[in-house]
């Protein structure tokens, strides 16, 4: 696992409220000296939405956020997706991923809520199945299991310059298939049930452009089961040669959750996924997620 390494901080200047940034490991970064549950001024703010998309994954620790701050913290990167999954939800702006119902009780595995959320656990980046999918994500742990259940992160655009120039060239122009139906047949649910998500297979770009940064990445996910223009077989292969390189170790994060950890990561640059665990312990968290602004840009070399 890897784990924050290195005391060398940086300060971010140019705020009146300047934090502090330390690596997490490969990729990401520490937050300290910015707490998010009091007001944030717009240069402050201005220089976390920076970080993130530079670094694609913050971490804060110790910062426990009520839903409200949560949803308005949100709401300073852009408009909130409403998502509403199974019939748990009251509040759209917010998703609820826990194994605790409404009574207290540790959800089974074959529970339909549990298999819903199953999905989590393959290497996906958030929204996918949206013709515009999700930009930033804020994710805050309320109760963290005793063991296991672990997030990790991946960095598409650091994966992109690792691809080799005949790689590059053949998957230039070429989409990707995410399809929302199947990944849930795959997990064994035939129900499905997020409201909000298109229903139909989406194309999008393997290589993508940031639209901020400009930077180029890839966009590859277990939730897309065809590549245009490939047999399945051939798809397969390019998918799994394309996420063994996207999740190597040495590209990767993988952090174990405390209660009052938040994590806001940029969907336009990362992949994530949930680790499993003893479903005898508690986890609920709470998943904010910002609407994109725009379509995938592909990516063509100059």
């Amino acid at each position: 696992m890897h784990r924050v390494r290195g005391e060398s901080m940086t300060m971010n200047a140019g705020s009146e409220h300047p934090f502090r940034t330390r690596s997490l490991g490969p990729i990401g970064v520490e937050i300290e000296g910015l707490d998010l549950r009091q007001a944030i001024s717009d240069s402050a703010f201005a220089a976390l939405r920076a970080t993130v998309v530079e670094e694609g994954l913050v971490l804060f620790r110790d910062q426990s956020l009520e839903p409200e701050t949560q949803i308005a913290l949100g709401k300073r990167f852009g408009p909130i997706e409403q998502l509403v999954v199974g019939d748990e939800d009251a509040e759209p702006s917010m998703v609820k991923i826990s194994n605790v119902d409404a009574e207290g009780r540790v959800r089974q595995d074959e529970d339909h809520f549990m298999k819903l959320i199953a999905i989590n656990e393959g290497w996906h980046t958030d929204s996918s199945f949206r013709e515009i999918p999700s930009s930033f994500s804020v994710f805050t742990c309320v109760v963290a299991p005793e063991e296991g259940g672990d997030t990790m992160w991946a960095h598409l655009q650091r994966a992109f310059d690792r691809l080799d120039d005949g790689t590059r060239s053949r998957l230039v122009g070429r989409a990707g298939v995410h399809d929302y139906a199947a990944a849930y047949r795959a997990r064994g649910n035939e129900r499905g049930g997020i409201v909000g998500f298109d229903s139909d297979p989406l194309s999008h770009p393997l290589l993508r452009e940031h639209p901020e940064s400009g930077r180029p990445g890839l966009y590859v996910s277990e939730h897309m089961p065809e590549i245009e223009g490939l047999s399945a077989e051939e798809g397969e292969a390019v998918r799994s040669k394309l996420l063994d390189l996207v999740t190597a170790d040495d590209n990767t994060y993988r952090h174990h959750w405390a209660e009052g950890d938040v994590a806001i990561w940029d969907n336009r640059m990362m992949l994530h996924r949930a680790q499993g665990f003893d479903q005898r312990y508690a986890r609920v968290m709470h998943h904010v997620r910002v609407a994109g602004s725009e379509a995938p840009i592909s990516w063509t070399p100059n």
